[in-house]
C-alpha cells in the first residue's frame, strides 16, 4: 500500500465500543459484544469490508498460483515484483489481509496484544482471543441463571439512595443484555418500584395506578422518585405520614401498631397526582385534613385536647 493509500483510508482508534467509524476496542470482559461491534466495523469500512472480514474470520486470501499468502506491505510488494500479471482482484484480496491483520492488531489493548503477538495472520488472532475470552455454554446457562434471580429478587438495600439502587438495577439490567436476557419495559419498572423500600409504597403503588405510568420510561419514573427523595427521608417518611394521617382522617386514634395503606381507599385524581409529584406536604394535608390539635405528623401537640361533648349530653 502507498503512502497516499494509507492516508485517504486512515484508522482511527476509539476507546468505546460501538461506532461504525472508529475501531472499537477489546475490553475483554465484554468480548462476546466486542465482535458483534467489530464485525460492523470492519464490513462497514470500505467497499472490500466483506473480503476484509473473510480474511479474519475464515482465513487470508493465497496467491492462486503459488498458493502463497500475503500477510504484510512487505511480502505483497515482493510478489508483486516475482510474479508478473497478477490479477487485479488478487490483488485486492491481499491487501484485505493485510487490513485485516492491522485492524484487529489496533482493536487490542496492550495486555491482550501481547497474548497473541505470535499469531501471523488476523484469522489465527481471532481464533485464539475465541479461546481466550469466549463463554462456556455451561458457564453462560450458569450465568444467566444467576442474572434471572438477581432480577426477581432485587430490593434497595438499607441506608441506599434512589440513584444507587437505580444505577445498582441498571447495571443488573447491562449485564442481563450482555448474556442474551431482556425483559420488556413494562417489567423493568415494576421490578424496580416494587424493590424500593417500604416508604416509597405509596407514591411507588400511586404511579403504578396512574394512567401515565405506561408510558414513562424507567428513567423518568425514577426522576418522578427522586423529587420525592427529601420528603421521604425527612422527620418522618411518606408512607408513615399518609398511613397514620389516613387513619385519623377516619377517626381512629393513635396507631398502636403500623397498617398498610390501600391506595384504593385513595383514588387520586390528575390534579391530586400532580400535586403529590410536585409537593408531597402539600398533598397530604390536602388528602388528610387534621385535627388542628395534631401536627402534620399525625402526632398529638403539647396542648391538651379536649373531650367532644357526648350526644344528648347537657352543655
Amino acid at each position: 500500500m502507498s503512502m497516499d493509500d494509507s492516508q485517504s483510508n486512515p484508522i482511527n482508534i476509539s476507546n468505546s465500543i460501538g461506532s461504525t467509524t472508529r475501531i472499537p476496542i477489546l475490553y475483554t470482559q465484554d468480548y462476546e459484544v466486542w465482535t458483534h461491534h467489530f464485525e460492523d466495523y470492519v464490513i462497514g469500512s470500505e467497499d472490500n469490508g466483506y473480503l476484509i472480514w473473510e480474511a479474519i474470520t475464515v482465513g487470508p486470501f493465497a496467491h492462486s498460483s503459488t498458493s502463497k499468502i500475503v500477510k504484510t506491505q512487505k511480502e505483497y510488494n515482493q510478489l508483486v515484483n516475482d510474479v508478473k500479471d497478477i490479477p487485479q482482484d488478487e490483488k485486492e484480496k491481499f491487501q484485505c489481509n493485510i487490513k485485516a491483520l492491522r485492524m484487529i492488531r489496533f482493536a487490542l489493548q496492550s495486555d491482550t496484544f501481547r497474548l497473541v503477538s505470535s499469531c501471523a495472520t488476523a484469522k489465527e488472532i481471532w481464533d485464539r482471543l475465541k479461546e481466550l475470552y469466549s463463554t462456556d455454554e455451561d458457564l453462560e446457562h450458569s450465568i444467566q441463571t444467576l442474572l434471572l434471580s438477581e432480577f426477581g429478587d432485587f430490593k434497595q438495600k438499607p441506608e441506599e439512595k434512589l440513584i444507587q439502587a437505580f444505577d445498582r438495577f441498571n447495571h443488573l439490567l447491562s449485564k442481563m443484555i450482555k448474556h442474551g436476557i431482556e425483559r420488556k419495559v413494562i417489567e423493568q419498572k415494576v421490578t424496580f418500584m416494587n424493590g424500593l423500600r417500604p416508604e416509597w409504597m405509596v407514591v411507588a403503588s400511586t404511579m403504578k395506578a396512574h394512567e401515565k405510568f405506561k408510558s414513562y420510561s424507567l428513567v423518568k419514573l425514577v426522576g418522578i422518585l427522586k423529587s420525592h427523595e427529601s420528603a421521604v427521608s425527612k422527620e418522618t417518611n411518606v408512607v408513615s405520614s399518609l398511613g397514620s394521617l389516613a387513619l385519623i382522617s377516619k377517626g381512629k386514634g393513635v396507631v398502636e401498631e403500623e397498617e398498610e395503606l390501600e391506595l384504593a381507599d385513595y383514588d387520586l385524581s390528575g390534579e391530586e397526582y400532580s400535586l403529590m409529584v410536585s409537593n408531597p406536604r402539600k398533598f397530604i394535608k390536602r388528602k388528610f385534613p387534621t385535627n388542628k390539635n395534631r401536627n402534620w405528623q399525625g402526632s398529638y401537640s403539647s396542648e391538651k385536647v379536649k373531650e367532644e361533648p357526648k350526644m344528648g349530653s347537657k352543655s
